[in-house]
């Protein structure tokens, strides 16, 4: 399935969604793939268990283009941002497995795309950052929150003002990727990376642990409840 500015595959449980728009791949949109597309392909394919986010050739993203910045106004820039953090709140809340294969630059809302995922695998030449800051902006599609999350107030802050752009070692230091690949590409490691997570394992399995991280995420007060049951049910199918 082609849409806006990406492509997406099944590959047996594995669904691919690639990032394809120039050497780049920059986000001349920010919503990269239409959102209730991706749930209606996801629906017409439930045999999937994890979805891996990569971008085609060199590089994941270069993030927005920033020659377009300033060219639309306010208001209509604002609804697209809105539309682009709802697709990526709708990846983060997907009761999959999701992973993003990094290569080369992950920059700006290219680093955002990838923090919505559950992990991270990068290349060793890979570099990530919010570079925003430099062009006197700053990150509008929900990676400020998301990097605040996982590394904590300091060193996002840090992260974000000083618009850094770290090396894959490094970022593997912090916890900002998950790991490295020993491959100067990392989607196939990615790739096997997941489907080492989902062997041996149910869909309902998948469904009821990532449903219930999620609930907890929303402040659910029995983020759990119910999940055995369907787990069970579910294995005596």
């Amino acid at each position: 399935m082609r849409s806006n500015l990406s492509e997406l595959r099944a590959e047996d449980n594995i669904a691919v969604l690639t990032i394809d728009n120039g050497p780049k791949n920059l986000l001349t949109e920010p919503e990269f793939i239409d959102r209730k597309e991706l749930l209606g392909w996801l629906d017409e394919n439930p045999q999937v268990g994890a979805l891996v986010i990569v971008g085609k050739g060199r590089h994941f993203s270069h993030g927005a283009d920033v020659s377009l910045f300033g060219s639309e106004g306010t208001d209509v820039l604002s609804g697209k941002l809105r539309a682009a953090r709802e697709l990526l709140r709708t990846i983060e809340s997907l009761p999959i497995i999701t992973a993003a294969a990094i290569n080369g630059g992950c920059f700006g809302g290219g680093l955002e795309i990838a923090l919505s995922c559950q992990f991270r695998v990068a290349s060793p030449s890979a570099f990530l950052g919010l570079p925003e800051i430099m062009h006197g902006v700053v990150p509008g599609m929900g990676g400020m929150e998301r990097l605040y999350r996982l590394l904590g107030r300091e060193k996002a802050l840090q992260m974000i003002l000083a618009g850094e752009m770290i090396p894959a070692k490094d970022a593997l230091d912090i916890g900002l990727v998950t790991r490295l690949s020993q491959e100067k590409n990392s989607l196939d490691e990615t790739v096997a990376f997941v489907k080492e997570l989902l062997s041996g394992k149910s869909l309902a399995q998948i469904h009821a642990i990532i449903e219930t991280f999620n609930n907890a995420d929303k402040g659910l007060t029995d983020p759990s409840d119910g999940q055995f049951e369907r787990a069970l049910e579910a294995r005596g199918k």
